[in-house]
């Protein structure tokens, strides 16, 4: 018996990565404003004193965007539905050729601004999910009746067959609440994505160190998800993550940054063309010359390099200021996704941290 022809590549995957390689920006996510109608405990923005761009700026950056070859643009906050230009801005994306993302707490969806959505034809919208509870979800996201107002904005989204995913963040305060949000993402037809990643920066700084969940809850809540999970290969040469390749972040004030948790800026699109920023910013630069997963500092020697799958170079940099080191939440999360693979196993301690702890000693 001969054995099977290899599958042909994804086109998709084909493309992209010929795109990284180019270092087209091919996908950008662009947050329209930091007003918002919640307050979420681990929400990380923070609105700056000068004015957000005008609608007029916005639509030049669309046609810079457009010029410079990216292909998906995602649209979040803040609240991005909350700017009164909302539907210029994404309506002039569609006529540019991006497809686009909204990201979305969905309590100002009505069925007039569900069917204008719609009418955008997205590749999908993202809608956090905090709890399956009203007190859960309004403790955690600091309003008032916000679990049924959200799941009346999904439920107008999908009777539109508009493509929904709920976005879960664990926390020690849902983590009993897990297996009904999967419940109610069921119910409503739509995709539900959990993530233990906590951002130890700006507003929800001490939600990080206070509400983020234990590594037996983080095991917990693996060992309960039939989410399948392949290791990662082990080669030196794979890419880390496709930031400064081929995607980066607009802040509502027009400057660029290489990704949402990675804030260091790399130009102002009030002063710059968005091509001369992405093509000779100095951290877009440093990024393209150690893209590789042999670059990083403690990576490549690491026992869980196969189960890591969220070392975040911005997460990073704010941990210890080594854009190319560990940290504690990605060695956390590998740890325990080590654990649910290989339940009957002593789990290895990760090299950045017995790294971390030698120079501490020294």
């Amino acid at each position: 018996m001969h054995p099977a022809p290899p599958s042909p590549p994804d086109p998709y995957d084909a493309l992209l990565g010929r795109l990284r390689r180019e270092h087209v920006p091919f996908t950008v996510l662009w947050e329209l404003t930091h007003a918002c109608n919640l307050r979420c405990v681990m929400c990380y923005n923070v609105p700056q004193p000068e004015p957000e761009l005008t609608t007029a700026e916005r639509l030049d950056v669309l046609e810079q965007l457009a010029a410079a070859g990216t292909l998906r643009l995602t649209l979040t906050g803040g609240e991005p539905l909350m700017r009164r230009d909302f539907f210029a801005i994404a309506t002039r994306a569609r006529k540019l050729g991006c497809a686009l993302d909204l990201k979305t707490n969905a309590t100002l969806i009505t069925p007039a601004i569900a069917d204008r959505i719609a009418a955008l034809d997205p590749v999908q919208v993202d809608v956090s999910l905090l709890g399956a509870t009203p007190a859960t979800s309004d403790a955690i996201m600091d309003g008032r009746n916000t679990l049924p107002v959200i799941l009346q904005g999904v439920r107008l989204l999908r009777e539109r067959r508009v493509r929904v995913k709920l976005n879960t963040l664990l926390l020690d305060w849902n983590l009993a609440e897990r297996q009904a949000m999967f419940d109610m993402a069921r119910d409503l037809g739509v995709y539900c994505e959990q993530t233990f990643k906590v951002s130890p920066s700006d507003v929800g700084a001490d939600i990080a160190s206070t509400r983020q969940l234990s590594m037996d809850q983080m095991i917990e809540a693996l060992m309960a998800d039939p989410t399948s999970f392949t290791p990662l290969s082990p080669t030196t040469d794979r890419r880390t993550c496709q930031v400064g390749l081929a995607s980066c972040l607009i802040s509502p004030y027009g400057i660029v940054y290489p990704c949402i948790e990675l804030r260091i800026p790399a130009g102002d699109l009030r002063r710059q063309r968005f091509s001369e920023i992405w093509a000779a910013a100095a951290i877009f630069r440093e990024l393209r010359s150690r893209h590789l997963f042999g670059n990083l500092t403690d990576c490549p020697a690491c026992p869980l390099s196969a189960y890591c799958e969220g070392r975040c170079a911005g997460l990073a940099w704010k941990e210890h200021g080594d854009l190319y080191g560990g940290h504690t939440l990605a060695c956390r999360h590998a740890q325990a996704r080590f654990a649910q693979q290989r339940p009957h196993e002593p789990i290895p301690n990760p090299v950045f941290q017995m790294r971390r702890r030698d120079r501490s000693s020294a």
